[in-house]
């Protein structure tokens, strides 16, 4: 938005105008055209940014001050003074012009980039209102939290309720960042409602996401992984499948670290893809994190990654901390790593069996 004064300021401007044009007016009428600046352009331009296409009214009394300051002047030639002044009008005018046709402009990409931002801004809320934080239901609790390093971003996780004995969760990372990568996550999770109310099995949920995205996907040459995994409450069994993401971690009650490895490709690359469903038994007190690559590739001040040791470290240490707490130390130790700046986006979702 372009600047006006406050209605109380008006005079002290306009008073500063004035000043700034007598000030010219005296310094010709001493010196003649000797000074290659020219004074009275500024009056004119000052008038014209603060008061816009009012402002205007400078040119005439700039013409005049001009005029009667070359009159005064002893080194000036008179006959000429009409002329220059005539092109001093038309040059002031231009330029004056100019400056509003530019300050329209500005203001209009303001007004512009604010409603952007307030775009941009809700984007953010329903991303992240497609995301809850915590879930509960019967010996199985969750917890997730999602940090992008841009407004919006691709990283998510999902987790609901199916029949009456299972939980259906999963944590994926669209290639790419910002807008693009948050509308193909909105729509990945579409597809996964869509389809995972219809099944339990991991694997023909992936097959039935990577046929619509694949579609979908022709001519965007995007490409999104993910872990998918269904607990089985009756039979304290979890089923999964990786599409091509970071292992998924089993921390078992007695400190040992399972990793859960990737089953296939990920989604969007072939259409034919197939992949590989895994079963691992869960116990009381067991725990399992999901994370993103943002977590491992998170950068110190000398380059190095976070690495899996640190991971594996960290879920040993905070095994006996609340899950959330124990989400948010991981978070924390992250950011600590990397000072705060996020290469990537990051997204952790940890599930326990209590």
């Amino acid at each position: 938005m372009a600047f006006r004064p406050h209605r109380g300021n008006t005079s002290r401007w306009q008073a500063l105008i004035g000043v700034s044009l007598l000030l010219a007016f005296l310094v010709r009428s001493q010196k003649g055209d000797s000074l290659s600046l020219d004074l009275f352009l500024i009056p004119v331009l000052l008038s014209a940014a603060l008061f816009r296409n009012r402002g205007l009214w400078m040119v005439p009394f700039s013409a005049l001050a001009y005029y009667l300051s070359g009159w005064l002047c002893v080194g000036i030639d008179k006959a000429y003074l009409p002329y220059n002044t005539l092109g001093q009008v038309l040059e002031w005018g231009l330029l004056a012009g100019f400056a509003l046709v530019t300050l329209d402009r500005y203001g209009a990409l303001k007004r512009l980039q604010t409603r952007l931002n307030q775009d941009v801004e809700l984007a953010r809320r329903l991303q992240l209102a497609l995301m809850q934080n915590r879930f509960e239901l019967g010996s199985v609790r969750l917890c997730g939290k999602v940090s992008q390093t841009l407004e919006v971003g691709g990283d998510f996780f999902y987790f609901r309720p199916f029949g009456q004995k299972y939980v259906v969760f999963c944590l994926g990372d669209v290639m790419g960042k910002g807008i693009a990568a948050s509308l193909l996550m909105a729509l990945i999770m579409g597809f996964m409602f869509e389809w995972g109310k219809k099944s339990p099995s991991p694997a023909f949920v992936l097959r039935k996401l990577n046929q619509r995205l694949t579609q979908w996907n022709q001519q965007q040459g995007s490409f999104v992984t993910m872990v998918y995994a269904v607990y089985d409450e009756e039979e304290q069994s979890l089923h999964y499948a990786n599409a091509g993401h970071p292992p998924a971690l089993l921390l078992r009650k007695n400190g040992d670290i399972e990793p859960l490895e990737g089953t296939g490709l990920p989604l969007g690359v072939l259409e034919s893809s197939e992949w590989e469903e895994k079963e691992a038994a869960l116990s009381e007190g067991d725990r399992l994190i999901l994370y993103s690559d943002g977590l491992l590739e998170a950068r110190d001040k000398q380059g190095r990654e976070f690495e899996m040791d640190s991971l594996v470290l960290l879920l040993r240490l905070t095994q006996r901390m609340p899950l959330d707490e124990a989400l948010q130390h991981i978070e924390n130790q992250v950011r600590r790593h990397c000072n705060g700046k996020l290469s990537d986006d990051l997204a952790i979702l940890m599930m326990e069996r209590r």
